[in-house]
C-alpha cells in the first residue's frame, strides 16, 4: 500500500493532468457518445443551428427532475447524476497530492473553480448544457474524492506506525 501511496504522490501531477484530458474530453466534446460525432459534422459543415436547451441556474431543479424520473438504475437520469459525482471525484482525491495546504476547502475551491469553467466553456461552445446542477453534482464528487484521500493516507500513517511500532 505504501509504494501505490508513493507512486502516486511522485506522479500525481502527471496523473492529474491525464485525468483533466480525460475530463475535458468527456465534458466538453461528449467523447466517447453520439454527441460527439455531430459535434465534428458541426464543426466540419460549419452549421451552428443547433437547439440549445437555456441555461439552468436554479439550484437542485435539474437533480430533482431526474430524481423523480428515475425508474431503474440503468436510466440516462440515474446515470446522469451519478457520472458527475464519478468524474470529479478523482480531483478530489488528487489535488491534495500536490498541494501545500490540503484542507477541504482550498480542493474545493479548485474544484469549483474548474466545474464553473467547464459550465461556461460549454455555454460558449454550445456543445453542452449549462447546469448549476452539474456543479453541485461536482462538489459532491469532489467532497467524496477528498474524503478518500484522507482515508487512504490515515491508512497508509498507521500501516507505517504498526510496522516501526
Amino acid at each position: 500500500m505504501k509504494a501505490i501511496f508513493g507512486f502516486i504522490k511522485k506522479y500525481s501531477v502527471w496523473i492529474f493532468v491525464l485525468y483533466m484530458l480525460v475530463l475535458v474530453f468527456v465534458l466538453i466534446f461528449k467523447f466517447p457518445s453520439p454527441i460527439f460525432d455531430k459535434i465534428i459534422e458541426r464543426m466540419q459543415t460549419g452549421n451552428n443551428n443547433v437547439y440549445v436547451e437555456p441555461p439552468n441556474f436554479m439550484p437542485l431543479k435539474t437533480i430533482i427532475r431526474y430524481v423523480l424520473s428515475v425508474r431503474a438504475i440503468n436510466d440516462w437520469f440515474f446515470k446522469n447524476l451519478i457520472c458527475n459525482v464519478l468524474m470529479f471525484m478523482p480531483f478530489g482525491f488528487l489535488v491534495p497530492f500536490f498541494i501545500k495546504n490540503k484542507k477541504l476547502i482550498l480542493v474545493l475551491l479548485y474544484g469549483i473553480i474548474v466545474s464553473i469553467i467547464i459550465e461556461f466553456v460549454q455555454w460558449i461552445t454550445k456543445f453542452g448544457i449549462v447546469d448549476v446542477d452539474d456543479v453541485i453534482l461536482n462538489i459532491v464528487g469532489i467532497v467524496i474524492g477528498y474524503g478518500l484521500f484522507r482515508l487512504f493516507t490515515m491508512f497508509v500513517q498507521n500501516k507505517e506506525e504498526q510496522n516501526n511500532g
